[in-house]
């Protein structure tokens, strides 16, 4: 089995991450609440679905008003190594609001990689469980 196909994928992935990263942040729509992401040191975190559904854009979510479940991948030691860990995680929240800001922000603390959702007064409405990682 040749591996120069399977060290292609860690770097390919980085591309990726780095070119969503180089466009201009859209404006907000005012009907929808928007999240921001925010991480620790060299990790990346990055918007994957909202209710289960691919979103187009890892740097943020928009979501109507109610009730949304956002899963999220943090990319721990994101060089594209084989030293790079992913990791998944998941937040729920009943009370999203028309145009309110939210911000998630991921926090690794020792072993454990948590995440919790701030309104646009800094107060925690929401924490993830524990992220589910496994090696790059």
């Amino acid at each position: 089995m040749n591996l120069k196909p399977l060290l292609l994928i860690p770097s390919l992935s980085l591309v990726l991450l780095l070119s969503a990263c180089a466009g201009p942040m859209p404006k907000q729509d005012p009907g929808e609440a928007w999240i921001g992401l925010k991480e620790e040191g060299n990790s990346d975190l990055m918007a994957e679905r909202v209710d289960g559904k691919n979103i187009n854009d890892g740097r943020y979510f928009e979501v109507t008003p109610g009730a949304h479940r956002l899963d999220v991948t943090l990319f721990e030691g994101a060089t594209g190594d084989e030293n790079q860990v992913d990791c998944q995680g998941k937040v729920n929240y009943s009370g999203f609001k028309a145009g309110e800001h939210y911000e998630l922000i991921e926090s690794s603390l020792g072993p454990e990689v948590s995440a919790r959702l701030v309104d646009g007064h800094g107060k925690e409405v929401a924490h993830t469980a524990d992220f589910t990682c496994m090696p790059g």
